[in-house]
């Protein structure tokens, strides 16, 4: 009696813990219908998706490369290797946030100071937007869901990031590297005067790899 009480409470906690799981797993969004959700607040300002955009279709870019060396036949394995102790599409996706909060950051430093492409950078932005979007293809560009002037928009803001933190590092002394995502002075601002919280229901319901390609 007292056996059968036990397996019964065992059963039941292990019904429990199963459905625990399942309500935890993450669901996946389709990412062009949900551009307009917020998907980070840096420093009190809130961000949607579509101004992440560039970030997902630029690291899905990179990773897809790195795949196709891996196995030209089935790029999909490597998205689902797991690597240095996370999986590539969860790695992907953290990077993709990352250089996305590191640019916002930077970007409005530099509107605080006005600053401006020159002719010669704005060409070369707008040049580099016009490939990138070439490169995406037709069902790439649809699969994104922005218009190829909003990714204009977000290289245009990314060039600028890039040459604030040029300055930033001359005013302070400091290697342009170590200002960047992973350099220990970008790490050392962004942990004491800055603040940036990710909405998890949306950008951990972004699949990397299924967003512009079909892996």
């Amino acid at each position: 009696m007292h056996c059968c009480r036990r397996l019964s409470v065992t059963v039941l906690l292990f019904v429990l813990m199963s459905l625990c799981g399942c309500g935890a797993r993450q669901k996946t969004i389709i990412f062009s219908e949900n551009l307009d959700k917020t998907a980070v607040t840096i420093d009190g300002t809130a961000y949607p998706l579509r101004e992440l955009a560039f970030y997902v279709a630029y690291e899905e870019k990179v990773i897809q490369e790195q795949a196709l060396v891996y196995d030209s036949d089935n790029p999909k394995a490597y998205w689902n290797t797991h690597i240095n102790g996370n999986f590539v599409r969860i790695r992907a996706r953290n990077e993709a946030m990352e250089q996305a909060v590191h640019d916002i950051i930077f970007y409005n430093m530099a509107q605080q100071l006005g600053m401006e492409l020159s002719e010669d950078e704005e060409a070369y932005a707008r040049l580099m937007a016009t490939d990138f979007w070439m490169d995406l293809g037709e069902e790439g560009q649809n699969r994104l869901g922005i218009t190829e002037e909003e990714l204009s928009d977000s290289v245009h803001r990314m060039a600028i990031a890039q040459k604030y933190q040029q300055l930033h590092a001359a005013m302070n002394d400091a290697t342009e590297e170590s200002f960047d995502c992973s350099g220990e002075n970008y790490k050392k601002m962004l942990e004491e005067e800055h603040e940036y919280k990710v909405k998890d229901s949306i950008w951990k319901g972004i699949q990397m790899g299924t967003v512009t390609l079909d892996n």
